[in-house]
């Protein structure tokens, strides 16, 4: 065991250590000498052939480690280990390199006779030759082993693109950490990670997790309860209606196309879904089948309620009556729903609508890698398709900002963009494996922005923009330094000044959550809310220029670090008796105070992350605020509603371990995501959400641990009789729920769309359709565990069949609908066992294609059980075909 006590012997550095042997560290100067003697800088023509033909593997051992070293002088139970193996095929006697590479969690210690390893900022930490380094021998493997007190769970946490440096030389990424995409699957490979050899350790959190790898037995036992059914299918409809009646035993054929009557509104009003309808087959034609259309508000069955609608098809064809012009859209997008593509037709149904909540969301992350406006364009037509209402575009991040404004071209001159540079003069560090990242990197132009806004208008879809501040801030930050040098180059220094966010004589020392030491706006400096109402005007002004005006605006708010303490400026400003800010400890509150009251005098709604929304104080806040609960629900979410619920805020349910689309679907290595409040979130996870009853979960649902949890939502007290909990206000109800993809993961846009579907549309059923199999919240407050049995078993059994029809819905109906407009989404891995000899095989969306493959033959459809040779090998295909999903190998 390599113990605090060697490192103190040997004299090495205890705060990002290299632990070397005690021998190799008392080697004699000369012999050292000698060995740099042989070993000469490297020269751009050595850099490169290095960066061409250097393998790098990357070998998880264990995430529970037992034999850690100490970190800090403090013992650590349990770590992540690793090793980082490097072989040239070539001699190499070269020093004066480093490779750079993306580690999400900080390495705190590290063992090599060759190299060193420390942490730059952010995820950046650097690999150096020791002076024992004597260059690479052809075929020579060295290694370094590494140590973090984090976990890493999934492939996707171990970032490509490490990339090799020298002073004054031109940097190349290494060629061997590049990913490549698997031309059956297309999925991303990642061929410099070492094959998982001892799951056990390598998928477990910590030593209490009982997590078990999804593999083909445990998905099979997870499936099983699925059976096909073709008899419900040709009525249902996603989201699930208010109410629905099969009037008769008949369908409609819409081969011959629609022709539409309009009344109280025009085509424009419901193009979106028209367009929609035609790319699946159904176009407009004078000689097709009757659809009038008409906004009369006076609804019977929905009490003229927003964006409300019933819905007629008949002999007569189709008639829509809509309370307004969305509930008209709804409508239109409901028949499309209702069509079965294959054959054209819809049942003669019936359906009375109108959605749970007015607030439908879905999060995207553009910031930390670039989504381009094609695929947000897919994005708001499927949210579109399924009656979501709010994209929520998270625009601007520590690794990049988005969005051109016309006020600040470094925004996105230095902002939009990463390179193997690190000194963020040009551009910005590449964080996340961004190394050469030209396809993950860019921004929307003034005229692309106005593109997304005029078509999310007419996919009925409010635009909500997020610049998260003041912390997550680094891009933002970089860019006003930018334009600092700029002007004070021309001598303006009253230019220069106008719109810094960072106070160069703020000494303080601090690290955020993602690692950085310098991604936190100085809250104390007015050139910040300079920057921020020129900000919020130019974005403004771009709402108006595209008729979609700027109704709400996310602050952020969230994870800001412990900084300014050091800063002249917050010092002054605490000091400054005049003033209502005494304490350092509340900048952060003070500048979201600020900034909402700033954003509510403009006539726009303010929303934030519920962390930094709950350090201001109420009173100083306007009325419209909007809170987005990101804690988990074993971390105490309903506490969180609650007390913004107390505040008499509008509460929107973002909650990670539901919502979070950027987590795993399963626990597999090769599921991409982080897993820090689940560890699994496929589309029946989803499903199975009651939102309007948070605390219910813990009678069914376990942490990240696979353990199950306690909620107590009774009145809570301190030991000084302070009420610290107490169960939400009589009647009250959140707005809404909202899907997150977070992309410090997700590269591309069909990763960022591997990982939304299905899963998106499992969170537009809860959304919009209120589940008759839900428990009612408990105004007065309970205690809630596995053995409360709240949730009946006659609920329990009403919700699995409805999910039931639902995975048939999605895999026999739905996704046959996103081949055909072009969307990428996840394939199910399958469940598969060996029963009397014959190979049995599920999956959890119904109805997909599922094949099996013996012995590196061909794949052969599956249709029932079959006598099968071991190994076999099983997966499933896309609903048209054109595609496979993973495969699991059954011995």
């Amino acid at each position: 065991m390599i113990k605090r006590s060697i490192v103190a012997k040997c004299g090495l550095s205890v705060a990002l250590i290299t632990l070397i042997a005690c021998g190799q560290a008392k080697k004699s100067v000369d012999e050292s000498n000698k060995q740099l003697n042989e070993v000469t800088a490297i020269n751009q023509n050595q850099l490169d052939q290095m960066a061409a033909s250097l393998e790098v593997k990357y070998q998880v051992l264990s995430n529970i480690e037992t034999d850690c070293p100490d970190k800090d002088g403090k013992a650590i139970k349990y770590c992540f280990s690793a090793y980082i193996h490097f072989t040239s095929p070539v001699d190499l006697p070269v020093n004066q390199w480093t490779i750079q590479y993306s580690q999400v969690y900080p390495i705190y210690a590290s063992q090599s006779d060759a190299f060193t390893i420390a942490l730059h900022n952010g995820d950046i930490h650097q690999i150096k030759p020791t002076p024992a380094f004597t260059g690479f021998k052809a075929g020579e493997k060295q290694s370094l082993k590494i140590w973090m007190a984090a976990t890493v769970l999934t492939h996707s946490q171990l970032m490509p693109n490490y990339w090799l440096s020298a002073p004054q030389l031109t940097p190349a990424v290494i060629d061997s950490t590049r990913t490549k995409i698997d031309p059956e699957t297309q999925l991303e490979l990642t061929p410099w990670i070492v094959p998982y050899d001892n799951i056990a350790k390598q998928i477990k959190a910590n030593p209490n997790d009982i997590n078990e790898y999804a593999d083909a037995g445990w998905l099979f036992e997870h499936n099983k309860a699925g059976e096909v059914d073709n008899v419900s299918l040709a009525a249902s409809v996603i989201p699930t209606p208010k109410s629905i009646t099969l009037t008769e035993n008949q369908s409609l054929n819409l081969s011959k196309g629609l022709t539409l009557r309009y009344q109280g509104l025009d085509e424009r009003d419901i193009s979106a879904a028209l367009t929609r309808l035609t790319k699946l087959g159904v176009p407009q034609s004078p000689s097709g089948v009757p659809v009038q259309v008409n906004i009369a508000t006076d609804l019977n069955t929905t009490a003229g309620a927003k964006e409300s609608y019933h819905l007629t098809v008949s002999d007569a064809g189709v008639i829509i009556n809509a309370a307004d012009k969305a509930g008209a859209f709804y409508g239109v997008q409901t028949l499309a729903s209702l069509l079965t593509v294959d054959t054209l037709t819809v049942p003669y149904v019936e359906i009375n609508d109108a959605p749970k909540y007015s607030y439908r969301g879905q999060h995207l992350d553009v910031a930390r890698n670039f989504h381009d406006k094609a695929m947000v364009f897919r994005l708001i037509e499927q949210m579109a398709a399924y009656k979501l209402n709010k994209l929520h575009m998270h625009l601007a991040e520590d690794e990049g900002w988005r969005i051109e404004l016309p006020s600040f071209p470094e925004l996105t001159e230095i902002g939009g963009m990463r390179c193997m540079d690190l000194s963020d003069t040009a551009c910005m560090q590449p964080q996340l494996g961004g190394a050469d990242a030209a396809d993950r990197d860019g921004f929307y132009s003034v005229q692309d922005y106005l593109d997304i806004l005029h078509y999310a208008k007419e996919h009925h879809i409010q635009v909500i923009p997020s610049l998260d501040m003041p912390g997550h801030s680094r891009a933002a930050i970089k860019a006003m330094e930018a334009r600092y040098r700029r002007f004070i180059e021309q001598e303006n220094e009253v230019a220069a000044t106008k719109y810094l966010l960072s106070d160069f004589d703020d000494k303080t020392e601090y690290m955020s959550i993602q690692n950085y030491n310098d991604n936190t706006i100085n809250v104390c400096l007015e050139s910040s809310y300079a920057f921020v109402d020129r900000v919020l005007e130019d974005l403004i002004a771009l709402h108006n220029q595209a008729e979609h005006p700027l109704q709400m605006y996310h602050i952020g708010a969230d994870e800001t670090a412990g900084a300014w303490v050091e800063s002249p400026a917050c010092q002054a400003l605490v000091a400054d008796t005049t003033n209502e800010v005494n304490d350092i400890k509340h900048l952060g509150a003070h500048f979201i105070e600020r900034v909402a009251n700033m954003i509510a005098s403009k006539g726009i709604s303010v929303g934030g992350w519920n962390d930094g929304l709950g350090e201001t104080h109420v009173e100083n806040m306007p009325k419209d605020i909007y809170s987005y609960i990101w804690g988990s629900l074993p971390g105490g979410a309903h506490k969180m509603v609650s007390e913004q619920a107390h505040r008499g805020w509008n509460v929107v349910l973002s909650i990670p371990d539901v919502f979070y689309f950027d987590f795993p679907y399963e626990v597999d290595p090769k599921e991409r995501g982080y897993n820090w409040a689940s560890r699994r979130i496929d589309s029946q996870n989803v499903f199975n959400f009651m939102p309007d009853n948070l605390p219910i979960h813990a009678e069914f649902r376990v942490d990240t641990s696979g353990q199950p949890f306690e909620i107590d939502d009774s009145i809570q007290k301190d030991d000084a009789g302070n009420i610290i909990h107490r169960p939400l206000p009589e009647q009250f109800k959140v707005i809404g729920v909202q899907g997150q993809v977070w992309s410090e993961t997700i590269r591309s846009e069909n990763q960022a769309e591997y990982m939304l579907y299905p899963r998106m549309i499992a969170m537009a059923e809860r959304a919009w359709h209120h589940a008759d199999w839900s428990v009612p919240y408990n105004y007065q407050g309970a205690k809630y565990h596995q053995n409360s049995h709240v949730f009946s078993d006659e609920l329990k059994a009403l919700r699995d069949e409805k999910w039931q029809l639902f995975s048939n819905t999605i895999g026999q109906k739905e996704l046959i609908k996103l081949d055909k407009l072009g969307v990428f989404y996840r394939i199910p891995t399958v469940g598969a066992k060996i029963i009397d000899n014959q190979l049995h095989i599920n999956s959890s969306l119904v109805g997909l294609p599922l094949e099996y493959q013996q012995a590196n033959g061909d794949w052969q459809s599956y249709a029932k059980p079959v006598a099968v040779s071991l190994p076999v090998k099983v997966r499933a295909r896309s609903a048209d075909g054109q595609r496979a999903g993973r495969s699991f190998t059954v011995n």
